[in-house]
């Protein structure tokens, strides 16, 4: 398991924005009163333009999402369990059981996730689906 996007997004978030405050600070202290709503003007729209950048840094770094069901986001790398904002690797994969209609992931920390065996079958042709394919035996 690995932290999920918005506490990784959150960290990075805070570490850059406080950089940037004290550099507004900083940088506001030591400059003419008539440059200071500019330099604060340019920061505003430099943490904007960061925001973007960092939430689409971090969307794209799971691969491409292929589904979305209720709770659970499956990624071209893994699956987002959105509740507990949790990532769960196919790396970490491992043991995959097939119930009826229901398939059960088993991941190395313990964590089992169940889908409906359909959400699987519409996943086919995709390479991070080949593992769960060679577990359960199809």
């Amino acid at each position: 398991m690995r932290i999920g996007i918005r506490m990784r997004g959150l960290i990075i978030k805070v570490s850059v924005f406080l950089s940037l405050a004290i550099a507004a600070v900083v940088g506001i202290r030591f400059v003419s009163p008539v440059l200071a709503p500019i330099i604060i003007l340019i920061l505003l729209i430099l943490v904007i333009l960061l925001n973007k950048l960092i939430n689409r840094k971090l969307a794209s770094m799971w691969g491409p999402q292929l589904l979305s069901i209720d709770n659970y986001a499956i990624y071209e790398k893994g699956i987002y369990v959105k509740p507990m904002d949790a990532f769960y690797p196919w790396s970490e994969l491992i043991m995959v059981r097939n119930d009826q209609s229901i398939i059960t992931f088993v991941f190395n920390d313990g964590t089992e996730i169940s889908l409906s065996e359909s959400i699987i079958e519409s996943l086919r042709g995709c390479p991070c689906i080949n593992r769960i394919d060679n577990a359960v035996g199809k």
